[in-house]
């Protein structure tokens, strides 16, 4: 948006509007600040970046004053500025959005040349995004206003319904993100073939799997696609990762007798935990003993207890970042925890009742 030099000067001369908005950056200390503003540098970009995405993205100019006299940005800040821009978009916005920064030299009514920083918006397709305190917010000419709750049901609906969240692109994702190997592997169990006979391209392959993309930048994988062959999903979906915490007593204090982070695809998550579980001497057994001999009997089903752990994974919500799995091991239980809700209106007492969702 407004790649031409011309272009952009001829939008500043024009003033602020639903598409561009101008920030005058004063430092104190480490950190910048909006002049003329009492708000938190933070708080308020977030805002301006949830706005512009939930509306028709738009374009940020950092080193312009609100009346649209280029004052530049200080070029020593330049590193702190960027990083901060890409931080507050990440942090102050749910889900995050990825901001394209671009450091143009535009002229100040003399002609002479400052550094300044634009930032493009782009319009969310998938999302509709909140900040941080988890407000809806939409771009009304220069202004930000709250979605309403009319509109804000239709928007979700159609960002929701236009594509699944597992076919979704992943956010500033490559398609180095997907891990051939494991790809291969997989491929070659399912089709009991090598991959290289495959008679279309890697590329349309991992279309026709649902694990890639086309979008406007390029070809994208998707959020299926990095869950089941990432190396490490959690670089990308704050929270796919599963963390295990165990006690030697009945309650979960923070005292931990033992605990372990486990990471990488969905399907080695699953055997990684199942592992460390079998593993874990805080495991109850039930020993008995006859003419045979000793035999040990475990107190959890291995298939209950693939079972619960495969639907803890496969049923959680991604969406939600920043919460995982958490599993706890108890002397006389084990907790299960996933970030989620039940499907649609559906409670524990319907389910207790027989009550299946449809």
């Amino acid at each position: 948006m407004y790649d031409d030099t011309n272009t952009l000067l001829n939008e500043i001369a024009a003033g602020e509007d639903t598409l561009i908005e101008f920030k005058e950056v004063v430092w104190k200390g480490a950190q910048p600040k909006f002049a003329n503003s009492e708000e938190k540098a933070p708080k308020a970009i977030g805002e301006v970046f949830a706005s512009m995405a939930n509306t028709e993205g738009g374009v940020v100019m950092f080193g312009v004053r609100n009346d649209g006299v280029v004052l530049g940005v200080d070029p020593s800040r330049r590193d702190d500025l960027e990083q901060w821009v890409v931080n507050a978009a990440g942090d102050q916005c749910v889900p995050p959005i990825l901001p394209v920064t671009d450091w143009v030299q535009l002229p100040d009514r003399g002609g002479d040349l400052h550094l300044c920083l634009k930032v493009t918006i782009a319009r969310s397709r998938y999302y509709v995004h909140q900040t941080r305190d988890g407000r809806f917010l939409q771009r009304v000419g220069t202004h930000r206003r709250p979605i309403l709750d009319h509109q804000l049901g239709r928007l979700l609906a159609q960002r929701t319904l236009l594509m699944p969240f597992e076919e979704r692109p992943v956010l500033g994702a490559t398609m180095a993100a997907i891990d051939r190997t494991r790809f291969g592997a997989w491929y070659e169990r399912q089709f009991a073939k090598p991959l290289a006979e495959s008679m279309d391209p890697l590329e349309q392959v991992l279309i026709n799997q649902k694990l890639a993309i086309r979008t406007d930048d390029g070809l994208r994988p998707t959020n299926l696609g990095v869950l089941l062959f990432g190396e490490r999903p959690a670089t990308w979906l704050n929270g796919a990762y599963v963390d295990i915490a165990v006690y030697d007593h009945d309650f979960d204090d923070g005292n931990t007798r033992d605990s372990h982070r486990v990471d990488g695809p969905i399907p080695e998550q699953i055997e990684q935990v199942l592992r460390y579980l079998r593993a874990s001497p805080m495991m109850a057994t039930q020993s008995t003993k006859d003419g045979l001999g000793r035999r040990d009997l475990p107190t959890y089903a291995a298939e209950a207890l693939q079972e619960a752990i495969v639907n803890s994974l496969v049923h959680r919500e991604y969406e939600i970042t920043g919460s995982q799995v958490r599993i706890f091991l108890f002397p006389t239980r084990i907790e299960i925890w996933n970030p989620g809700a039940l499907f649609n209106t559906l409670t524990p007492e319907n389910l207790y009742a027989g009550c299946q969702p449809s």
